[in-house]
């Protein structure tokens, strides 16, 4: 995954996601919101054909990068719990 820094500051950051779609930053985008950490997260799409844009703001100058990392890493986790339980079902 390619992502360029476009603005960063103490507590905001935007950045460019290249060649990603809107599943990958809905699911992002919602995970960094349950941060209570978190004043905005959105990403802006322009248009359809375009790299998303996605901008942080944090609450009391939290690092807004380590916000996106922690969502990441949830994201991940709960991914990795998924491909378990498909491949280890239960048989009833």
């Amino acid at each position: 995954m390619e992502i360029k820094i476009l603005e960063l500051n103490a507590g905001s950051v935007k950045i460019l996601f290249v060649g990603e779609s809107h599943t990958y930053m809905n699911a992002l985008t919602q995970q960094i919101l349950t941060d209570s950490r978190v004043d905005v997260a959105s990403y802006n799409p322009k248009f359809n054909f375009t790299d998303p844009e996605l901008f942080v703001s944090t609450k009391d100058g939290v690092d807004p990068i380590a916000v996106i990392i922690d969502a990441a890493r949830k994201i991940s986790a709960d991914c990795a719990e998924l491909l378990e339980a498909i491949e280890n079902p239960e048989i009833k």
